[in-house]
């Protein structure tokens, strides 16, 4: 009889341990997935999981720091402290409870609060559980001045367990955490040995080619993690960032739309979506992504400012338009850069409304003087404007900003002198500009015209040579430079006429008709002479 009890006790403690690690076995299943679904960018759903785990295992209190964990993970700090609290007072004795309590005192800067949270959790499990070490070491990870101390941590985590994968992972996060590259890579390299199934690690190795902006290896590890876990969401994310910065726009709009589809919360995600479509020069997309942004109640005036933009470029200047002066009301004053005011300034040139484009560009250039480009817009502004000594004045400074001139600058500079009068320094700005561009008719064209201004009457033939050079270059394409052709003929035949060299001045005219046959002044010269 006490046989049979004995055996009959023997079989019963075999069916609870069986039970016991039947539901151990469970519980860490059920926090795999969650971790999981965190690094798919579903915190919802992995607390969820947690959640449904408690209720079916009431005595696994480690679920409730795991719960925490995510908790603090997306920010909800209260919720997080409530959890570690509630396991603790169902079970006093789970050391990784009090791991989250200091958790949570890490994040507030509590670090010697933190502290007696931790030694009570080494103290409760003698500094021989692995999962507690991890949990600590994490914990300092929040800021780069405890990676030494979280790395002495995990050091005796290897030591008690050399085949944890998650041990290499954080260890590699140390690494990186103190700009250690190559150590991160072999520990995370580490992890992968130990568990090949897992892509975390990858997508860890990738944020360390990244960060040291080696993008063709942070490219290739991304898509190893992805290639491992097509659903590993952060990955895309990441890529997404990676081909921006690569200016690669469609592969970044591309890697960001799987982001979204996979992550849980689509919405955070879309203004970044709009920027890459705008880099890939989607704007029609970009301005639907942009629209719904700008309409909500606390749209940013970033997202106005790239909307306004966006605008521009699809070429609706109506609605620019009036997304950047709603921009320019939203935004404080000192906050405004110097694209904006460019930006601004070249939809203006748009609406034909020149002189508020020359003042936006010039706010643009008092925030940012080194700006080619829109020095070179103010200054045609001013002289379409008509500004002629403002437009002296800003070619001259945009002269000063290159290192050396081009022959554009020559080409304004010496038309706005032209037209306020001072042939003798556009005769100088033009010889510059044949100097530059001997062989185009441009500067020739514009020298003979200063010419004439200094000998009104023809009759010294100052801008003879410059006709006649207008004339030698302009024939070889005489459709393209037509006008030019005219307006030298017209002057050779009038000077020739002055010298009654009539036969010479005839010539001239007619040339000027085999351009132009239906030309009235010619063909009343013409008429006269003969």
């Amino acid at each position: 009889m006490k046989t049979s009890f004995e055996f009959m006790r023997r079989v019963a403690l075999l069916f609870v341990m069986i039970a016991f690690g039947v539901s151990v076995f469970a519980q860490d299943a059920d926090i795999k997935i969650a971790e999981r679904l965190l690094d798919k960018d579903q915190p919802a759903k992995a607390i969820e999981v947690l959640n449904k785990a408690i209720i079916a295992y009431p005595l696994a209190t480690k679920l409730y720091y795991y719960l925490g964990y995510i908790q603090l993970k997306t920010g909800e700090t209260g919720q997080a402290l409530k959890s570690f609290e509630k396991g603790v007072s169902m079970n006093e004795k789970e050391a990784i409870n009090h791991v989250g309590l200091g958790a949570v005192r890490m994040l507030e800067k509590k670090t010697v609060e933190a502290k007696v949270f931790f030694d009570k959790a080494l103290s409760m499990s003698k500094s021989k559980d692995v999962a507690v070490l991890q949990a600590i070491a994490e914990s300092y990870l929040v800021d780069a001045k405890h990676a030494e101390t979280a790395l002495k941590l995990l050091e005796k985590a290897k030591l008690l367990d050399a085949t944890n994968p998650k041990t290499f992972m954080l260890m590699g996060e140390t690494d990186l955490l103190q700009n250690k590259g190559g150590p991160a890579i072999t520990n995370c390299e580490r992890a992968i040995r130990l568990d090949p199934s897992n892509a975390k690690p990858y997508y860890n190795i990738a944020l360390v080619y990244m960060r040291s902006q080696n993008f063709a290896l942070a490219e290739e590890n991304f898509q190893k993690a992805i290639s491992i876990d097509p659903e590993f969401t952060l990955a895309y994310k990441e890529l997404g960032e990676l081909y921006y910065s690569m200016k690669e726009g469609e592969k970044a709009v591309n890697a960001y739309e799987s982001y979204l589809k996979l992550t849980e919360k689509p919405e955070q995600g879309k203004l970044r979506y709009a920027f890459f479509l705008f880099m890939a020069k989607n704007y029609a997309k970009a301005n639907e992504v942009f629209l719904n942004l700008s309409q909500k109640v606390d749209a940013t005036p970033t997202t106005l400012r790239y909307y306004s933009y966006s605008l521009f470029e699809a070429g609706d200047y109506a609605q620019s338009q009036k997304m950047f002066e709603k921009y320019f009301t939203v935004i404080e004053a000192a906050k405004i850069e110097a694209y904006d005011y460019a930006y601004f300034g070249k939809l203006l040139l748009k609406l034909n409304q020149d002189s508020l484009a020359a003042i936006s560009f010039q706010k643009s250039l008092a925030i940012n003087q080194d700006q080619e480009d829109v020095a070179l817009l103010r200054a045609e502004a001013l002289l379409k404007t008509k500004k002629f000594p403002e437009a002296i004045e800003a070619y001259l400074v945009l002269m000063r900003l290159r290192k050396k001139p081009m022959s554009l600058d020559y080409y304004g500079l010496g038309r706005a002198y032209y037209y306020n009068s001072q042939f003798e320094k556009a005769d100088t700005t033009f010889q510059k500009l044949i100097e530059m561009q001997p062989a185009r008719t441009i500067g020739y064209v514009w020298m003979s015209k200063v010419k004439a201004n200094q000998d009104p009457n023809s009759e010294q033939g100052l801008a003879k040579p410059f006709f006649e050079k207008v004339v030698e270059i302009g024939s070889v394409e005489p459709e393209k430079n037509k006008k030019d052709l005219i307006d030298a003929y017209k002057y050779l035949g009038y000077y020739h006429y002055l010298k009654i060299e009539i036969p010479i001045s005839i010539s001239f005219w007619k040339k000027v008709l085999e351009l132009d046959p239906n030309d009235a002044q010619a063909l009343g010269v013409l008429k006269e002479l003969k």
